[in-house]
């Protein structure tokens, strides 16, 4: 049966090639590959299973490559040969001896199917992967020049804007206190300082993102830092008529930190919660140590800091992505550059600096919230945790 099966193969090759040239005339493979195929395909009839293996991996190789149309027009031919090869043994065997012929080829043929595919699969994935780390270094690159772009900006903007505060101070001191054209002035240095509170965070942010943050170190009481914020804020929380309650921490307080930009981390959390409070709700602050038995290096534990709500809530799905910059969970059409105001959004930096000073000293900044839901305020909860450096340390973490 396999001398009768390659001999007829051997005389079909011609008519074979053609008609499936004919139904495929535009692809990759012409007569001569097809014909390749058909030779390989007849000395390896009734061969063991390892020489099969060996041949179609080489046929595999040679013929189809590392070129993935070729492997994907490869798979259109062999389903056009193999009708063919199957009308053909129909129409010049019996039967019974048809299908035998068949079966004596078919795990051969098979073979070189799966062999095709897989090539077919892997060029593709190789090819996904390599698109991906092409984007991936599109994206540094997008973000390096964004980066740029905010630090450049942020410190052009500095030099016409102190201007403006310049004029506007001379003016304060050319005008009556109950002038009308006080009002005016007030109202420009309102807005100088929104401005410099943003320009400042854009500096934050660019300074963050090359990790060039200066830290000047201190020796802190980390209750007492956060009572001065918190009375800092107090009159926008007296004007929402909303409860800031801070709590006797449990524990060490004190460590090593940059007073200046902790508290200004500390700030835009507590302003963050007031913001997505409503009107008669409450903030609470405590703070938690945890000591550990062995000191590691200059670390004998940390502070926990928690911020806790009763506000809206926060989508369980945005708890990693407030934290990124010009991210915000709030309505855009809410947009506020208030501090107080209810739901009122910002430009999405002020969550990106923290997290920033927080990295820096070693620390990290996370939330919790079961949902977000304005009908039932099921609040939401920032936790901060900070080292508790036995000396000053000496690296920045």
């Amino acid at each position: 049966m396999n001398a009768g099966l390659r001999l007829w193969l051997h005389r079909q090759t011609a008519t074979l090639c053609q008609k499936t040239i004919n139904k495929a005339p535009t692809l990759l493979p012409d007569k001569e590959d097809v014909a390749d195929f058909l030779n390989m395909l007849a000395q390896n009839i009734g061969q063991t299973r390892e020489s099969q293996l060996l041949a179609v991996h080489y046929w595999a190789l040679t013929a189809i490559g590392h070129d993935a149309p070729a492997a994907y027009d490869w798979l259109t031919i062999l389903r056009v040969l193999k009708q063919e090869i199957g009308q053909g043994l129909a129409r010049d065997f019996m039967p019974r001896d048809a299908l035998a012929s068949w079966l004596e080829m078919d795990g051969l043929y098979s073979l070189a199917l799966i062999e095709a595919s897989q090539l077919a699969s892997d060029i593709d994935r190789a090819n996904i992967l390599q698109h991906m780390a092409d984007l991936r270094r599109e994206i540094e690159r997008f973000e390096q020049s964004k980066s740029n772009f905010i630090a450049v900006s942020a410190h052009e903007l500095r030099t016409p804007l102190t201007i403006l505060e310049g004029y506007a101070n001379m003016l304060r001191i050319e005008t009556k206190p109950d002038s009308r054209q006080r009002i005016f002035i007030d109202g420009l240095e309102n807005g100088i300082q929104r401005m410099k509170v943003i320009i400042n965070d854009l500096i934050d942010i660019s300074l963050i993102d090359l990790q060039s943050i200066d830290l000047n170190y201190q020796s802190i009481d980390l209750e007492r830092l956060i009572l001065l914020v918190a009375d800092n804020l107090d009159k926008y929380f007296h004007q929402r008529k909303v409860d800031l309650i801070v709590m006797p921490f449990e524990g060490e307080q004190r460590t090593f930190g940059d007073p200046e930009k902790l508290a200004k981390a500390f700030a835009k959390v507590i302003t963050n919660a007031l913001k997505y409070t409503p009107d008669g709700g409450r903030v609470t602050i405590t703070g938690q140590s945890t000591l550990m038995e062995q000191a590691a290096g200059n670390v004998s534990g940390y502070i926990v800091i928690q911020i806790t709500d009763t506000g809206i809530g926060i989508d369980p799905e945005n708890l990693e992505t407030i934290f990124g910059r010009f991210t915000s969970a709030s309505d855009v059409s809410l947009h506020s550059s208030s501090k107080i105001d209810f739901k009122g959004g910002g430009p999405g930096l002020g969550l990106p600096i923290v997290k920033g000073i927080m990295e820096a000293h070693g620390g990290r900044i996370w939330a919790k919230s079961a949902e977000c839901n304005e009908e039932t305020c099921p609040g939401s909860t920032f936790f901060i945790e900070l080292p508790i450096w036995e000396k000053e340390p000496e690296v920045i973490a």
